[in-house]
């Protein structure tokens, strides 16, 4: 075989191919390591930030059980209403009724809620937190791998090249001065036996390299299958966490399902109608009857002193200079000898007098004669309600004579019984005792006469017509002379005479009215 036979055997290996010429020493080296390792170093980010979502969740629910044993301390503060409890049928623990049924359901749920939230929180760190933590170890041991065989084949493929690369150099170096130099040439020197080791060299940086790029590969296809364990990871962590956290969310749901449902069936008088059942002895006893001031009775209620002489509606002509005008309101003789004036009967609208007179201290007038049609009467005095007063004359009328009569008999006794107070059973009202004064009346004819002349002669004064010596005039005997008084019976009626004044207000006929039924308390 000559040189150039072998020389072509020898080159084989490295020609042309149908997948083209290749470089012996590329420029560069194919390494996905570093790639690799930032990609596993994200899925590292990623499994730690799961950590943290897991460890957030266990502390939420660590302090969620603490803030629900802080509610349900606070609803043991609650008002302790009397417990209403029904035992069931079956056997079952007794139900409780109204608020205090909602605050039992409510603080056995409370507690309930707590151990569920400690149960959350015990899952997260057994299950959840552990599974995350050994998916971040298998990302640190697969970075640490990564780093160790991908580096290590990158070193052994560098060097092989080096190799290689210096025998390439040599070669050139020798074909360069081939033919120059005459002599004897150094064996080693070769340019075959170069060339040779050139091919050594390559076939061993080829192998490196090959076992690299089958370590490369290896290390992809693990690496896929390495994130799918990851993602697999992950997948399981959240059937974890949604598993505890469904378990305890529907719990939740349940506990206050229960609390609403035992507040909301509370019918809205149940408590009211217990409480009411419970103190029908303190309780007002809507079935009584309302208290009534008819039937009230108090100390002192029927005393004497605080019993009228007589009372009614009269009228009283208006202070005013001039004035021709009456003025209608209730008036008051009490035993105390007061005279008062009140707006109304009412005692609601009117309780205190606005007017009063203390009658022995005034002078009372003699009546007008019958005949005049004038039943009217003058008391001169002070008003007893004033500090400092003057005395005026005050003149009133009645809307009859009867009433006339009946007032001024009871005024006369009382302005001349002297102070102090004075027994209703004095006073001259009655029909019976008003006879026996007429009987009086007519054995003492001139005392009478001496009255009626009195009477006829100034019946504007105000002095009383009769003398301390003489009998009080009653009501329905005549001021005048008996023969005057015979001859007045023998006569019918006259009309009579006109009165000029003014016509009574609305008011003033309603009192007009209301006082034809007044009278005076008989003697006792």
């Amino acid at each position: 075989m000559t040189v150039s036979a072998m020389t072509e055997s020898s080159s084989a290996p490295v020609s042309p191919t149908a997948t083209g010429v290749e470089e012996a020493i590329p420029l560069e080296i194919i390494d996905p390591t570093t790639v690799l390792i930032q990609r596993l170093d994200a899925w590292r980010h990623v499994v730690d930030l799961l950590y943290d979502y897991a460890e957030g969740h266990r502390i939420m629910y660590h302090n969620l059980s603490r803030d629900y044993e802080r509610i349900s301390k606070t609803m043991q503060e609650a008002p302790r209403f009397d417990s209403v409890e029904t035992v069931p049928e079956n056997g079952d623990k007794p139900a409780h009724e109204g608020i205090s049924g909602g605050f039992f359901a409510l603080r056995d749920k409370s507690e309930g809620l707590i151990n569920a939230a400690i149960e959350a929180e015990k899952s997260i760190k057994a299950s959840v937190i552990p599974h995350i933590e050994r998916v971040s170890h298998d990302i640190k041991e697969h970075i640490r791998g990564l780093k160790s065989n991908g580096f290590k084949g990158v070193k052994d493929v560098e060097k092989a090249r080096g190799l290689t690369q210096k025998q390439i150099e040599l070669l050139g170096q020798q074909t360069s001065s081939f033919g120059i130099f005459s002599g004897r040439p150094d064996p080693l020197k070769d340019p075959y036996i170069i060339y040779r080791g050139v091919l050594n060299k390559l076939d061993s940086q080829i192998m490196k390299e090959n076992m690299q790029t089958d370590t490369l590969l290896t290390i992809q296809r693990d690496f896929k299958t390495f994130e799918s364990h990851v993602v697999g990871g992950i997948h399981q962590m959240f059937k974890l966490m949604d598993q505890i956290q469904t378990t305890f969310a529907d719990f939740q749901r349940e506990c206050y399902g229960a609390i609403t449902t035992a507040f909301t069936n509370i019918p809205q008088e149940f408590e009211w109608d217990q409480f009411v059942a419970r103190n029908k002895h303190i309780l007002a006893d809507e079935s009584a009857p309302k208290r009534s001031i008819d039937r009230v009775k108090f100390p002192n209620q029927d005393h004497e002193s605080s019993r009228p002489l007589i009372e009614g509606v009269i009228q009283r002509k208006s202070s005013a200079t001039f004035s021709k005008t009456y003025n209608s309101a209730y008036y008051v003789v009490t035993p105390s000898k007061f005279l008062h004036q009140f707006a109304s009967k009412d005692y609601l609208q009117s309780p205190e007098p606005e007017f009063s007179i203390y009658l022995p201290d005034a002078n009372l007038g003699a009546m007008y004669a019958k005949e005049t049609g004038k039943n009217k009467f003058k008391i001169t005095a002070k008003d007893a309600l004033k500090t400092i007063s003057t005395k005026h004359t005050f003149e009133f009328k009645t809307s009859t004579y009867d009433d006339l009569v009946k007032w001024w008999n009871v005024l006369h006794e009382v302005a001349t019984s002297g102070s102090g107070t004075l027994s209703r059973g004095s006073t001259i009202t009655s029909t019976g005792t008003a006879a026996a004064a007429a009987a009086a009346a007519a054995t003492t004819p001139g005392a009478f006469a001496e009255a009626a002349e009195t009477a006829t002669s100034d019946p504007e004064s105000t002095e009383s017509p009769v003398q301390p010596e003489v009998e009080i005039p009653v009501a329905g005997a005549s001021l005048a002379s008996p023969e005057r008084a015979t001859e007045s019976a023998s006569q019918p009626a006259a009309d009579p005479a006109p009165v000029d004044d003014p016509v009574p207000t609305p008011l003033e006929s309603e009192y007009q009215t209301a006082a034809s039924s007044v009278t005076a308390e008989p003697p006792t």
